[in-house]
């Protein structure tokens, strides 16, 4: 038997698939004000954005795109300015299974 969590998942998939992939958590319970904290949530199915997800882009560019839009504890990003209640926190994988960034 092997046990993983969310991240380890995440890890396991990028080296499968070869993919970027950003795990994201929230605890938001207002949907309008999480949609301001990362603004591409509005295209997921509605029933993912209450679970902790998992998101996986063709390349780095496309990754970093939905990373900056995603406001965490470090406040504002350079792409999205809301300074409301609600955090996300984000953290990137590589292809090959190396973690990259948080926004903590």
């Amino acid at each position: 038997m092997k046990a993983f969590n969310t991240v380890d998942l995440m890890v396991e998939y990028a080296i499968k698939s070869n993919k970027w992939c950003m795990y994201l958590s929230n605890s938001c319970d207002n949907y309008n004000e999480l949609h301001k904290a990362a603004p591409y949530l509005k295209d997921l199915d509605y029933s993912l954005i209450n679970d902790n997800i998992i998101l996986t882009f063709d390349t780095e560019e496309e990754m970093d795109k939905y990373y900056n839009q995603t406001v965490g504890d470090d406040g504002p990003t350079k792409s999205n300015p809301y300074n409301g209640s609600c955090r996300i926190y984000a953290l990137t994988c590589s292809p090959d299974g190396e973690m990259l960034t948080e926004n903590t």
